[in-house]
């Protein structure tokens, strides 16, 4: 079968690169050999949200007792497993419908690749000039706490297939997923403790502030979560329905359920890649250039198989990417400073662009415009006023590079100071908008207004675009 464009892999990635490619008029197949959606829809995004949302509404509605509201708000894990369930699967089961209306060829199976513009899934030999491998990530094992599925899981059972909660629950990694579950069990009832080996919780994330992963923790602390960073374990043994964990400190404890969130790795394995020229890291990641070609320049690479940060929004990013470099020629490069990067957990945390130490490490001279919540109109009236803004700029030149946003909604709010980033305008996007009262929106504004009046009495920095202006 003769096509314009082969995507492996139906995740965010993939399915964006496909949609993209048959609205602009290519032929496309999509090869996925699990369920369409990938990790993101079955496992990962989709389901998490499902479940935080009346998880965080616990909390709201607990605050506001003798506000308005009377009594306690508890949750019922069951029925929001159900709830999540039937989230899950109404979008799942739309996207081959959808597909299909664009002409796209959905094929289910493995895909191998017998050269670089041929892949067989089964019987049948696809051909095209272009391919893309989008076959996402799974969760990483550690090998003193194997997953057992049952047990011992991974994000895999803890957000697909998990049915209820044990009275203790212990999180190994306070990176994204191990602080979002917590916060998930914590709220459902479950007495929870995070384990992670780095100093802070989410280590591996330079572009969110050490005070804001500090917030984060003292706000999963104050709502009964333990957090011990510096800590690993040493070893984990199970029997029966509980997990016997050892850690380096010495110290020992049962837990009814251990999830193992240390990080992801490459589904890059089996697809007969090495045999037509493809190299990986290390990890498994496909090395790709600055416009998503892997060592073969006719085949890309896109979300989290392809070297770079492994999170839905960056897949989303290189699925739009990989259709402009793959039908248009190299037209766009990569920069993941313009994704938002973005955690729901008992803070919502939004960042986007460069934060304070990367500006200076980049060789700016960083300035951070702060607006707290305690000032918000809107804060006050919904009694959740624990967050901020901050907004990364050059003190010399005013130029707007990033920030940071903490709070309800942070992972909206941040769109709007994203394109900022990438506007003409820059800092001066923001004072050009006239923003709805009250809203979180418009905290933008105040944030930057001292700095923008100091700039305005020197015209020549009036203007200076966003850091991600242009291409």
């Amino acid at each position: 079968m003769a096509l314009d464009l082969i995507v492996v892999g139906c995740g965010p990635a993939g399915y964006k690169a496909a949609v993209g490619a048959a609205r602009l008029g290519a032929t496309v197949a999509v090869v996925e050999h699990a369920k369409p959606g990938g990790n993101c829809l079955n496992e990962g995004c989709i389901p998490t949200r499902a479940l935080l949302h009346p998880a965080a509404l616990i909390e709201d509605c607990n605050a506001l007792a003798g506000r308005g509201l009377v009594g306690a708000v508890r949750g019922d894990f069951a029925a929001a497993v159900r709830h999540k369930d039937a989230v899950v699967a109404s979008l799942r089961n739309g996207l081959p419908g959808a597909m299909q209306r664009l002409g796209i060829k959905m094929l289910r199976g493995t895909a191998r690749f017998e050269a670089p513009g041929r892949v067989r899934v089964g019987e049948e030999l696809l051909e095209a000039p272009r391919v893309v491998v989008a076959t996402g990530s799974r969760p990483r094992a550690l090998a003193e706490m194997p997953f057992d599925g049952r047990v011992v899981v991974s994000s895999h059972e803890f957000f697909s297939t998990l049915a209820g909660l044990p009275e203790r629950v212990l999180c190994v990694g306070g990176g994204a997923i191990g602080v979002e579950a917590a916060y998930l069990a914590r709220q459902y009832g479950a007495r929870v403790t995070i384990v992670e080996r780095g100093p802070r919780l989410l280590p591996g994330y330079p572009r969110v502030p050490e005070h804001v992963a500090d917030l984060l923790e003292a706000r999963l602390e104050r709502l009964g979560v333990e957090v011990r960073t510096e800590t690993q374990v040493a070893a984990c043994r199970v029997a029966g329905d509980r997990a016997r964990v050892s850690l380096d400190d010495g110290s020992e404890d049962d837990y009814g359920l251990v999830l193992v969130a240390v990080g992801r790795a490459a589904n890059s394995a089996g697809l007969g890649l090495e045999a037509i020229g493809v190299r990986t890291s290390a990890s498994g990641q496909l090395r790709t250039d600055a416009f998503l070609h892997t060592d073969v320049p006719s085949l890309f690479a896109a979300g989290d198989v392809r070297e770079g940060p492994m999170t839905a929004n960056a897949a989303l990013y290189d699925g739009k990417l990989v259709v402009e470099n793959a039908l248009g020629g190299e037209r766009t490069r990569a920069n993941y400073f313009k994704v938002p990067f973005v955690v729901n957990s008992a803070l919502e945390i939004a960042t986007v662009g460069l934060a304070e130490a990367q500006a200076e490490a980049a060789g700016f001279a960083p300035r951070v415009a702060h607006a707290s919540f305690g000032a918000s109109g809107k804060a006050r009236a919904r009694h959740d006023y624990d967050g901020f803004i901050e907004v990364v700029h050059d003190l010399e030149t005013g130029q707007l590079l990033g920030g940071c946003i903490v709070g309800p909604e942070a992972g909206e709010q941040i769109l709007l100071l994203g394109a900022a980033c990438r506007s003409e305008r820059g800092l001066w996007f923001l004072k050009d908008l006239s923003y709805s009262h009250p809203s979180w929106c418009e905290e933008l504004e105040r944030a930057i207004d001292p700095y923008a009046a100091t700039l305005a009495r020197d015209a020549e920095n009036l203007f200076r675009p966003g850091i991600h202006a242009g291409n």
